[in-house]
């Protein structure tokens, strides 16, 4: 989703402090309670997921994210993401290089693409026990096929880099209207190349689905609750990936 902002480049210490997000505990097999009421899990793809991974418990935690102005939080202040929400809730380092205006193919207002985001990972000193890509709407439009491609290429490299870190992607979040009927293939092709690379794959669904009062002026951008939904929503697809300990 295109904006006239700049791309976010935050690398956070995140604690603890009074955090704004109230997790559920439901099991990843049930609905989910959400501010914006029971929100229904995805359905399950027909592709082989990687084997099952978890996060080891006993170490800190540290979260990186690629992806778009859906995960900088445009508009609002940056601490009002929503990874930086759920970083805060789970008292994970947060390492936010997400872009206004990026996608795999998508160039970004500081003329980015999601593999330099991913070259800038792979600087990180320390691997990072999880990484989280988001698929992006600005790339509506795009060729799936080549989409899919710079997806695989974004993917292997992480795998490559950080062998052992939990990778997951994560399908486009749409607003309060119907999704593009282009967004469906759009999360397919992004699925099918982390599925192939070895990463897990999460179907958000559209948690924000019917719910204008949720979305800023542009209808393009949550608002501050509507985060606080996005933050509830993705630690509950998380959950299964984590340990008790690894908090």
């Amino acid at each position: 989703m295109a904006t006239g902002r700049g791309g976010m480049r935050a690398s956070l210490a995140v604690l603890a402090v009074g955090a704004a997000v109230v997790m559920s505990g439901c099991a990843a097999s049930t609905p989910v309670k959400t501010d914006i009421g029971v929100r229904d899990q995805p359905d399950t793809v027909d592709s082989e997921p990687a084997p099952a991974q978890t996060i080891a418990s006993g170490h800190p935690v540290s979260l990186v994210t690629i992806g778009d102005s859906i995960m900088t939080g445009n508009g609002l202040d940056p601490e009002q993401a929503w990874p930086v929400l759920l970083a805060h809730h789970e008292k994970w380092d947060l390492t936010n290089l997400a872009e206004d205006g990026a996608g795999f193919l998508s160039v970004g207002d500081d003329g980015g693409v999601f593999a330099d985001q991913v070259a800038e990972a792979e600087l990180l000193p320390d691997a990072p026990s999880l990484i989280v890509v988001s698929a992006s709407s600005n790339d509506l439009g795009e060729d799936p096929d080549e989409i899919e491609d710079a997806a695989h290429s974004a993917f292997a490299s992480l795998r490559a880099a950080f062998p052992d870190t939990l990778l997951v992607g994560i399908s486009a979040i749409w607003g309060s209207d119907e999704p593009d009927e282009g967004l469906a293939p759009l999360n397919a092709a992004v699925e099918r190349a982390a599925l192939d690379e070895g990463a897990q794959w999460i179907d958000v669904g559209e948690p924000l689905l019917g719910r204008p009062d949720l979305m800023q002026d542009d209808d393009v951008h949550p608002t501050a609750k509507g985060l606080k939904v996005m933050a509830r929503a993705l630690e509950e697809d998380l959950r299964p990936f984590l340990d008790r300990d690894a908090r």
